[in-house]
Formats: structure tokens, sequence, C-alpha cells
């Protein structure tokens, strides 16, 4: 008897402790987020007041982090982006922040000959923390000034590319950190001397390319995404951000004007997690981010955005998933436009890392990203992001089973062979990434602090 009661009251006591532990936690993320949203916030009303709410309507601002093997992209998505600007009606301002010393001179030689288009380099000095912007100035000895934006620097060209390089460091490696040098240096301080801003920036990959593919039916390979959008947002002003939908693609190499590349190609099939991401993305609950790849928005609401990520959570790896969660806290209007995606490039099924221990790449990209939701969630709590994005398995999926199959069947015709397959392809993604959980659970991102790491 006596140790029964014993035992009740230390049980009661653990779990009362466990309890006040979790309130304690979830108190600490809500705190969290507040605070990050109260910085976006009041970034963007600084930006808008030293702007006087001004924004250039001619330009269209592009931004893109790139490392080694983006040169197998560059030469083709980055006239096709200006030339889709063009066909807008608009100029294009594009900055390529290459990151943590990467170079790709023969690349950037070719963007010379892209008509009407001046190339403009620029050169980051040290970076002296994870966190903290590192001046940009217009020589590569970074004397001098540093470099702003101009409103009447555009010469005769229509369109500029600005190259950043970034110096290599002990502070520069990772995709978050040379954009944090592009965010919180050349545009802030840009903005803070009197540059006004394009309405509109576009976030982007090296692989991007912003293709149609209205009711799943086929990808348009010469169509105008970004025009889409951007008439999207002239005909609803009141949107903040729009993403692109997802669409995961595996690349083979080809010649480009004498230019060795990788394209996608579409008709090659892609693995099981990543054909369940692209049916999901954009249409159920915990699927909702707005993808790095292709993610179009107001100007002050995508700089004030990753000014406080890049500056808070340097370790960051998904800061398009941290961005949205951000953006819907902050109140901002945001959706994912189905009919435009944005090409993602994903390993084959038979592709491995390279390394000492060789794994499929394709299970890699995806234990990569849910290591950096896993940061997500220990930051803010599954209570606050879980619309956004989540490891789990949509609900709604079972409630509208008609709705999930009639996506999976796209635009390939149904008889038994498709669905058996297309259903041991489901049961395949859901093994892997029930392993790929429990596996990223025990190895979430760190996203502050001496030991965040941002590259892979």
């Amino acid at each position: 008897m006596l140790f029964t009661n014993l035992n009740k009251i230390v049980t009661t006591g653990l779990l009362t402790n466990n309890f006040k532990a979790k309130v304690s936690l979830r108190e600490k993320q809500d705190r969290r987020l507040r605070a990050d949203v109260e910085s976006v916030l009041s970034c963007r009303e600084w930006i808008k007041s030293i702007t006087n709410n001004t924004f250039d309507s001619t330009r269209i601002l592009g931004i893109v982090s790139v490392a080694k093997g983006a040169e197998n992209y560059l030469p083709y998505t980055i006239p096709k982006i200006i030339q889709q600007i063009s066909e807008i009606g608009m100029m294009a301002d594009i900055v390529i922040g290459l990151n943590n010393g990467f170079e790709c001179q023969s690349v950037i030689e070719r963007f010379n000959l892209i008509p009407n288009t001046q190339v403009i380099h620029l050169y980051t000095g040290e970076k002296l923390g994870n966190n903290i912007p590192a001046k940009i100035f217009d020589n590569a000895k970074c004397e001098g000034e540093f470099y702003l934006l101009s409103n009447v620097d555009y010469q005769s060209s229509q369109h500029r590319i600005f190259i950043v390089h970034q110096k290599m460091g002990e502070y520069t490696a990772g995709k978050i950190r040379v954009l944090g040098d592009i965010y919180g240096s050349l545009l802030l301080r840009s903005i803070e001397n009197g540059w006004i801003p394009p309405a509109f920036l576009v976030a982007f990959d090296a692989e991007s390319q912003f293709l149609v593919e209205q009711k799943d039916t086929f990808i348009e390979p010469k169509s105008n995404g970004l025009m889409l959008m951007v008439n999207k947002f002239k005909n609803e002003p009141e949107i903040d951000i729009l993403g692109t939908r997802n669409k995961f693609a595996v690349y083979q190499k080809s010649i480009l004007d004498g230019m060795k590349v990788l394209l996608p190609n579409f008709s090659e099939e892609i693995p099981p997690l990543q054909f369940f991401l692209d049916a999901v993305h954009g249409r159920y609950i915990g699927y909702q981010w707005m993808p790095g790849g292709g993610t179009i928005g107001k100007t002050d609401v995508l700089i004030s955005l990753l000014v406080v990520i890049s500056q808070r959570y340097p370790g960051t790896r998904s800061e398009d998933s941290h961005l949205t969660i951000l953006a819907k806290h902050a109140g901002f209007i945001g959706k994912i436009f189905l009919d435009v995606v944005s090409i993602n490039r994903t390993p084959s099924l038979t592709e491995m890392t390279t390394g000492e221990e060789q794994k499929n790449a394709w299970v890699e990209q995806i234990f990569r990203w849910n290591t950096g939701y896993q940061g997500l969630r220990l930051c803010y709590g599954v209570h606050n992001i879980k619309s956004i994005v989540c490891d789990k398995i949509p609900l709604s999926i079972f409630i509208d089973p008609m709705k999930f199959l009639k996506i999976l069947k796209g635009k390939d015709k149904i008889n038994i062979k498709s669905i058996f397959k297309k259903v041991k392809t489901l049961a395949l993604a859901f093994l892997a990434s029930q392993n790929i959980k429990k596996k990223s659970s025990g190895n979430p991102d760190i996203l502050q602090g001496s030991k965040t790491k941002a590259s892979w």
C-alpha cells in the first residue's frame, strides 16, 4: 500500500514536471516568434518610410545564391529569366551571389553577350561573424567607399547583372551567408542612401525555370511563368508573396552553344518522395511553403524577412520555409500559384552520394530538408509551423481521396498497370519518409550560435 501511494506521488510529480517543461518551452517558442515578427514588421516600416513607400515599377529585382555546380545551370537560366522579364515589358536587376569563393568565369563572360545587359562585378570584404553582413565594394581589393545601387546608373543597358564575389572565409559557407551579405548589406545600405528598389523581387535557385503547367496537364517549355505571376499581382494587389508550385526533375547532360550544361529531363521517373512532394506541395496543409527556387514578392516584404532570418538564424538551410512561417505570422498575404511551376533538380533513383559512405542521393536530399524542418520545429514549435511545413501525411488526402487520385493521375491514362505503379511509388515514399523522420529527429539543424553549419 505504501509502495503504491509512493509510486503515485512520484508518477504524478514526473507528469507535472513534464507538463510544466512543455508549457515553458512553448512559451519560449512563442516569444521568439513574436520577437522575430516584430523585427520583420519594423524593418518593413523602415523601408516604406525611407523610400516614402515609392518603388520602381519599371524593373524586377532577382536574387540567387550559387555555389559549385551552378555553372551547369546558369548559362541558360539567367538569360531565360531576363528574357521573360523583357517579355513582361520590364527590365531586370539580377544579383548573383557567388558563395564562399566560388567562381565560374567562363559562364559570367557569356553574360556579356546577352543583348542590352550590363555586367557589374562586386566584392565582399571580410565577414566578421556568421550573422554579420559583409561590406561590399566595386573592386577586388575592397578599398574605398561601399558600393551602392543607383536608379540612374543604367547607362545604355536595359538590364543589369551584379556578380557578388563573396570572399572565402570562416563564416561564409552556406546559401544563407551570401544572402545575408546581399540583403543586409547591398540592398539595405543602398535603400538607406536613396536607392528606390523595384516593386517586385524574385528569389530563385541556379537551376530555376518559371514555366506554366495548368491543371497538371503538361509543362510548356517555352512558356513565361513569371509573366503570369506578375499579372497575378496586378490583378490581386493585396497579395504580398506568391510562390510557384514545386516541380522536381532529373537533369541530364547536354550542350548549349558549345558549353556543357545540365537540362531537366521531364520524361525520366523521379524518386518516390519527390513524387509525393510534387503532388502535395501548395495543395495541402503542411505543404504550403514558398519555394526558395521560385518565389516572387513585394520587395520591402522579402527584404525584411531575409534580413531578419540571415542575421538571427545564420544556420538555417531552409530559408524558404523559415520565410513562409514568419510571413504568415506577420500577417502578410501569401499564395501558391498552382498554374506556375519552378523546376527543382532531384537526383535520379540510381544516383549515389560521393564520399566514404555512399548513400542514395535522393534520400539524402530529403533528409537534409527534414533536418531543416526539425530545426524550425525546435525554434518555433510544431503548433506555430504545422500549417506551413510538417513531416506527416495530410489528413485531407483521406477525407477527399478522389482529389488526390486526380492529382496523381496528371496527364497519364488510367489503367491497372499505371495505378499499381503509382501505389507502389507511394508505398516506397511512405517507408522512406519514416526512416528519414526517425533519423532526422535526432539531427536537427542548429540555427543559432557559433556551431551553426549552413552548408552541405
